[in-house]
């Protein structure tokens, strides 16, 4: 077992790192221009260089950031958020370099929750140079990335829409010259807009209360379906025109709010998990003409993740059964193995390895192997203030915040 280790006091004033005014970075090759990644799926692009995973990155800077649970978006340039400053809640570009703000959108919206916390919890998308901005009242923004001015804006909100208890959380999606967002309503769950000018594509006629699910595109039968949730279920959708393909019950008993993105485990299968005590669910998405049917393939109470999604690795899932991490067969639904506690938090894969990000600021590298656990190393990344912020990985360089500090380091080897 690799020991939690801390890092060295490279600190200023109230424990943060201090930037510097003409700090250099390296060249970076690609950006992190989404939710959970370029393909929103928690995998980790090729970084160009070698990483030392079985050491502690090497703090570049760490500032003061406002409060909420966004995750980062980034490019080779600029650094991506949204948080809650006093009563503002504000859409922010920082410099990958350090760390100082570019430009601000401030709107004046205080999202607040007993049970999670003040500030937004949509992570913005970037695209084409652009960025599509949900915040917490519901409002979509098309912002220029590099100036911050304000292309267009509207409201994605039904009148009298019913928020979801811990507030709106869905990312959103571009697709087709068209954004998508799906955090649902009395009529209509999920809404498309035209990229270009914010007027209405179109509706679904899917509906119900929102839940916590991002929209996401996952291809089954050579063709694109657009998977969104509401309270007790999932549906596929056309992405061309809203419409529904299939829709599958699927009840959570203590709150009925799917958190965990759906994930694809094959050319006809998705999975579905949660905490709570329901676990997870292998589904078969069966297709005879126009007509779709699910089909339950296997259940397990292995895979309670919460609202932490798995990844997927050579026909295996890695993710939390609650606070503890796993490894199951995603063919059979079998327990492969149980490895570590790391508390609530975030995972990513990078080839073969597994970057977790817990809830109190604890980084953790794990082999992404099925024989066995193995960690490789563990040490306190940010402060212990509570982090459901999933971080990024560009160029070498990993960015994490957590509601607290928002910082920079480099991982690569020396």
């Amino acid at each position: 077992m690799v020991p939690h280790v801390g890092f060295e006091n490279e600190t200023g004033e109230e424990g943060m790192v201090q930037s510097k005014e003409n700090a250099s970075i390296r060249a970076i090759p690609h950006s992190w221009n989404q939710f959970r990644g370029p393909n929103r799926d928690g995998v980790i692009p090729d970084q160009g260089l070698p990483i030392a995973w079985d050491q502690k990155p090497s703090p570049l800077w760490k500032v003061p950031c406002g409060l909420g649970h966004t995750s980062i978006t980034a490019n080779e340039n600029s650094v991506f958020t949204i948080e809650q400053m006093d009563g503002e809640e504000c859409l922010l570009s920082r410099s990958i370099a350090t760390g100082k703000i570019g430009w601000k959108l401030p709107l004046t919206i205080k999202w607040d929750d007993m049970m999670s916390g003040t500030g937004p919890r949509v992570t913005p998308t970037l695209h084409n140079g652009k960025l599509y901005a949900l915040f917490s009242n519901g409002s979509l923004y098309r912002v220029d990335a590099r100036s911050g001015k304000t292309e267009w804006q509207v409201s994605t909100t039904e009148k009298d829409y019913e928020f979801p208890d811990w507030g709106i959380s869905c990312s959103p999606l571009i697709w087709n010259n068209t954004v998508i967002v799906a955090h649902g309503g009395e009529k209509s769950a999920a809404r498309s807009y035209s990229i270009a000018t914010g007027e209405l594509v179109w509706e679904s006629e899917f509906h119900g209360e929102g839940v916590y699910v991002s929209p996401s595109l996952l291809e089954f039968f050579g063709e694109k379906h657009l998977i969104v949730a509401v309270k007790g279920k999932v549906a596929s959708l056309d992405p061309k025109n809203g419409k529904t393909r299939w829709e599958h019950p699927w009840k959570i008993f203590l709150n009925n709010a799917l958190i965990a993105q759906p994930t694809k485990i094959g050319n006809d299968r998705i999975l579905l998990s949660a905490g709570y005590g329901k676990g997870a669910e292998c589904l078969k998405i069966s297709r005879s003409r126009n007509l779709y049917s699910l089909s339950t393939v296997w259940k397990s109470k292995n895979l309670k993740t919460k609202f932490s999604s798995p990844v997927l690795k050579n026909g295996f899932l890695y993710g939390f059964n609650e606070n503890s991490f796993s490894c199951l067969n995603a063919k059979t639904g079998e327990l492969q193995w149980r490895g570590r506690k790391y508390g609530y938090g975030k995972v990513l894969l990078a080839k073969e390895f597994l970057i977790i990000l817990g809830n109190t600021g604890v980084l953790s590298v794990v082999e992404a192997k099925p024989d066995e656990f193995s960690e490789v190393f563990s040490g306190q990344l940010l402060s212990d203030a509570r982090c459901w912020n999933g971080p990024a990985l560009v160029g070498g360089y990993l960015l994490a915040m957590n509601g607290r500090e928002i910082a920079c380091f480099d991982w690569a080897k020396l």
